[in-house]
């Protein structure tokens, strides 16, 4: 029934990343994905193709510049565990590795969505909240 329940849902939810049952929940976050994301720290766009390593680099960098840069938006939150550069990295290798749907991605390279992420012990959730590109409520785990 649950996989009956996804499907019914599929306009409105969209998952990433594999969600073991036994997944603490840690904490979580909003962020604004902005133009200043979608730039590197030597200035390089990362808004490159619609990949899902084109999506994590995105949101690493939007954690880059919340900590390392001390330039976050006006939306952004802190959080539990992306301050470090190897907790970053590894946020990053985990939403590579998922499954984005290809409106997600469009979402998050070509527009800046608002967005509310819940980490927890073995993947994280990102809720996109409000978009310029996509007015319709997103889930992408």
């Amino acid at each position: 029934m649950r996989h009956v329940t996804a499907l019914l849902l599929i306009l409105t939810t969209t998952t990433f990343s594999v969600m073991p049952a036994t997944a603490a929940y840690l904490c979580s976050y909003t962020a604004r994905i902005s133009p200043s994301d979608k730039v590197n720290s030597k200035g390089v766009s990362i808004a490159k193709g619609y990949t899902n390593a084109t999506v994590a680099g995105i949101l690493r960098q939007d954690r880059a510049n919340l900590y390392e840069f001390n330039k976050g938006d006006y939306e952004d939150s802190g959080d539990c565990l992306f301050s470090s550069k190897a907790a970053r990295a590894n946020m990053q290798k985990s939403i590579t590795a998922g499954n984005i749907p290809q409106y997600a991605k469009k979402i998050i390279v070509d527009g800046n969505p608002l967005i509310n992420v819940d980490v927890y012990s073995s993947h994280i959730e990102v809720d996109i909240l409000e978009s310029n590109y996509n007015r319709s409520q997103s889930r992408i785990r």
